[in-house]
């Protein structure tokens, strides 16, 4: 997210007399793209925040994804004001049946959060059995979840240097389970998802994560988490083949 644009929507907003709710963020590893906020970007938001008077909403559901060394702070973390509300998640890291997650966030906004929770869907055995893994297990099981992580990401990007050439462009993620992959200009990715279905291969169309479909329709997201990396090589291969048949590249 580039602040520079950010400020320029709060003070259109504020010169019409409309206040947002909050500023929704997912500063680390942002889905579709892979990219961290970085340390300046974090603390920019958080004076945004504040000069505007807006809140922030911090999706931090990837956060413990990063492949290697160290990562950003939360924006909660440096938060002086209580304007964060930050939030995480267990299915990306444990599992996607895990549907559980946390929130971090001034007791003003958690007592109000929490007369409003209507849940009967997570049972309390299940969070039992997640907070008994999280204080004893959790700390060797993301470091196997990273590893794994990374190697399928490699692989998926040397399978589309190789399939695919210079006719695709991509900026291998610091870490996350998503590669953002730009095709050739005036290629429609919604047109080509028909066609890789047909073949038994899967992916997101670029105008599904954009406020803005025209801008991202040369795009596509490519999730690594579930596949081998011998089912990648193959994928990547059928895939290049369909997008040749249907001109898409060359």
């Amino acid at each position: 997210m580039r602040m520079d644009h950010l400020a320029q929507a709060l003070e259109d907003l504020r010169n019409r007399g409309v206040r947002p709710k909050y500023i929704y963020t997912i500063p680390t590893l942002q889905n579709p793209t892979g990219t961290v906020l970085t340390m300046e970007r974090r603390l920019r938001m958080l004076e945004l925040s504040e000069e505007y008077g807006v809140p922030i909403f911090e999706d931090e559901c990837y956060a413990d994804l990063i492949f290697e060394g160290e990562y950003e702070n939360a924006i909660r973390s440096m938060d002086d004001s209580n304007r964060v509300l930050h939030i995480g998640s267990f299915s990306k890291t444990l599992g996607p049946g895990t549907r559980l997650g946390y929130v971090v966030a001034p007791w003003d906004v958690m007592s109000r959060l929490l007369s409003r929770k209507n849940d009967a869907g997570t049972g309390v055995m299940d969070q039992m059995i997640v907070g008994d893994y999280f204080t004893n297990h959790y700390e060797d099981h993301i470091l196997e979840v990273r590893s794994a992580l990374k190697r399928k990401c490699d692989t998926l990007s040397s399978a589309l240097r190789e399939s695919f050439g210079p006719s695709v462009e991509f900026e291998v993620p610091r870490g996350g389970m998503y590669l953002w992959v730009k095709l050739p200009e005036g290629v429609d990715s919604r047109e080509l998802n028909g066609p890789a279905l047909r073949e038994g291969i899967a992916f997101n169309p670029g105008p599904e994560w954009s406020a803005d479909p025209d801008a991202a329709a040369s795009y596509i997201r490519l999730c690594f988490a579930l596949p081998s990396e011998a089912e990648i090589w193959e994928g990547v291969e059928k895939l290049a083949d369909v997008f040749r048949r249907e001109g898409a590249v060359a």
